[in-house]
């Protein structure tokens, strides 16, 4: 087994409403935007206009975060950027609207190194929320912040209530259990899958792609925010994927655009939603990176909490 080494921290922000908010129909994009902004407002002293030109490029935490500096990674050779050691989950408010007085949730996953900056991070969400969000600039107060004591574990603990000190914990390695006979992978959020640029939808959807995609993001998100090369032989364990059939495959395409400042237009940012169950008899190489990936996400998009999905034992009729 590669040595896996990336911790992870979850946090869980609750939120109160000081006017109204609405978000759109997905709302990754719109707390990704902000949240960026927010966080060079915060952190950059030297007002470049172009991060990479900046002195302070390599150390600033807004580049850290939100710029990678992409290095020599042999991975990299066929794309073009480091991946971002951070996933917002914006389920709880895409397509929602609050009314001043209630209360919204975001969660922030961070990889790496980055947790080691939560302070700055969490300092811009309180921006986001002094300057608005979503259509008409909505306000928001911070309330509190939870963390999950370990990745999977559902015990959260609060280390942050407002007006309160920072105790935040350290992150933490998922642990990874036995591998059970079959797991159904379910879909929570939009996996968008490329191959030659163009989206891979519910006919072309294959193991090998997914794990192409998955074993590259957690193998670049540890060299480049763990300092740990995985060393896998992907060229083998690509080959074995070709052979796996998919079974109980339960999937869909969901269509939807997001806004892009840089490109001056709106993005297509669809993907499949939906399930499919693995037979892992033989698959033992894979369950590791397979656990890991509910934590990381997979695919395009994934800073913005697309390409989330959750591994359930599974009997062959129903999700256990």
């Amino acid at each position: 087994m590669p040595p896996f080494s990336l911790p992870i921290a979850r946090y869980r922000l609750t939120l109160r409403a000081l006017t109204p908010i609405q978000f759109p129909a997905y709302a990754g994009s719109t707390w990704r935007g902000a949240f960026g902004h927010a966080l060079r407002r915060t952190v950059c002293v030297t007002h470049e206009p172009d991060c990479r030109q900046c002195l302070l490029w390599r150390s600033c935490v807004y580049s850290q975060v939100f710029e990678t500096p992409a290095g020599q990674e042999p991975l990299l050779e066929k794309i073009n950027a480091a991946p971002h050691p951070y996933i917002m989950q914006p389920l709880a408010t895409s397509g929602r609207q609050y009314a001043p007085g209630e209360v919204l949730s975001l969660e922030l996953s961070l990889l790496g190194a980055a947790i080691e900056h939560l302070p700055y991070l969490l300092h811009a969400l309180q921006q986001v929320g002094e300057r608005g969000i979503g259509k008409g600039d909505g306000r928001y107060a911070l309330v509190t912040v939870e963390q999950e004591v370990a990745p999977g574990a559902g015990e959260w603990v609060t280390i942050q209530a407002a007006g309160g000190s920072l105790q935040a914990l350290a992150g933490i390695v998922p642990s990874i259990p036995p591998m059970p006979d079959r797991v159904r992978v379910r879909l929570l959020t939009p996996l968008r899958l490329l191959q030659e640029g163009t989206p891979i939808r519910t006919g072309r959807f294959t193991f090998q792609l997914f794990t192409k995609t998955l074993l590259l993001r957690l193998s670049l998100l540890h060299a480049f925010h763990a300092g740990v090369a995985l060393n896998a032989d992907f060229k083998a364990l690509s080959q074995r994927a070709a052979a796996v059939t998919l079974e109980d495959v339960d999937l869909r395409w969901h269509e939807w655009s997001r806004y892009s400042n840089r490109q001056q237009n709106h993005v297509q940012m669809g993907g499949l939603v939906g399930s499919f169950a693995l037979e892992l008899n033989g698959l033992e190489d894979f369950w590791p990176w397979l656990w890991l990936g509910q934590w990381v996400h997979a695919g395009k998009g994934a800073v913005m909490g697309m390409g989330g999905y959750a591994l359930d034992c599974y009997t062959g009729e129903k999700a256990m």
